[in-house]
């Protein structure tokens, strides 16, 4: 590689062939264009560290020297002074570049690999970028022969609750790895060695994340948990209703019911955002530890009176 008046050779995207006769020959001075091979993975169910994510960029260096290899072999090194020059060129136009961005807003861009063991490095990860592709497209507008590109987003599911966004559907994770390249054994080795870091590091998540959640737990669990507890110990109340208008016990029905799901998509996204599909930590987990232990102890309480209720209701009926 040069400055910008000696770039790499032009790199043709894929275009789709206009339908000419099979007879017409291909023009002389038009360029064999080669194909571009793509893997794009989607991260999801993570639970990354500092360490983790330092091991990661480490990985992305190592499979970047190998696309520096096959950039080099590629290059015409009769517009170089020396092949040592080209190399040197090659050097420094496709590192690793990384751009991660704190809680706060804060980011940092740096090349190679970030050191997280300092103070630098955010508690609050919000996102993490790297990419070999970037550098070189800033400086002499053209990307390399092979790229890697990773987005990673570590962002929790907001609690604020509105009617644009729907709970039914997943839950949003905007994590993405883009593998692109020439080379096919490159792109498919350097998507298996990501693949499998983050297989090594793959955490159970409840079925919440997943589409339709929301629809099977209010449908299966939560409304007959409400027609349960309103038959078991509304008797109180019933006695007041029953002096009430038509109109108002409808009214009350109604709102109740709409109050008692507002309750549970809170509780719904609550628990998305206890167990985010993508979970970084600098440190430890304990504070997250901490805080899922005294929700599940809660929640199995409820459901441990919930079950003996249930089961004593059934026992008493039967020996009626």
């Amino acid at each position: 590689m040069k400055s910008n008046e000696e770039t790499l050779p032009d790199v043709l995207e894929e275009q789709v062939p206009q339908q000419v006769p099979q007879q017409a020959p291909l023009p002389a001075d038009q360029p064999i264009r080669v194909p571009l091979y793509r893997r794009d993975l989607k991260p999801t169910n993570l639970v990354l560290s500092a360490e983790d994510l330092k091991e990661f960029c480490e990985l992305l260096v190592e499979v970047n020297e190998k696309a520096k290899e096959i950039e080099y072999s590629r290059l015409d090194l009769s517009t170089f002074d020396s092949p040592e020059h080209a190399k040197s060129r090659v050097n420094e136009l496709v590192p690793i570049e990384y751009n991660y961005v704190a809680g706060n807003g804060d980011s940092m861009q740096g090349l190679g690999i970030p050191k997280t063991d300092e103070r630098a490095f955010p508690d609050d990860l919000r996102s993490l970028f790297a990419s070999n592709a970037a550098y070189a497209e800033r400086a002499i507008n053209l990307r390399p022969l092979n790229t890697v590109e990773v987005f990673l987003c570590f962002e929790k599911p907001s609690l604020k609750i509105d009617l644009q966004t729907l709970p039914s559907n997943p839950t949003e994770n905007r994590s993405v790895i883009n593998v692109a390249g020439r080379d096919e054994g490159w792109v498919i080795s350097t998507a298996q060695k990501i693949d499998d870091f983050f297989t090594k590091r793959k955490a159970a998540r409840p079925i919440i994340h997943g589409s339709g959640a929301y629809d099977y737990i209010i449908y299966l669990a939560f409304l007959p948990a409400v027609i349960w507890l309103f038959y078991r110990y509304a008797a109180p109340v019933s006695g007041w209703l029953e002096q009430q208008t038509v109109f108002l016990n409808v009214f009350l029905g109604i709102y109740g019911l709409l109050l008692s799901l507002l309750f549970a998509r809170f509780l719904f996204q609550y628990a998305r955002w206890l167990f985010p599909p993508m979970e970084y930590y600098k440190r430890n987990r304990l504070g997250a530890f901490l805080h899922r232990s005294i929700a599940a102890i809660f929640a199995t309480g409820v459901c441990i009176s919930a079950t003996y209720d249930f089961v004593k209701a059934i026992f008493a009926s039967l020996v009626q």
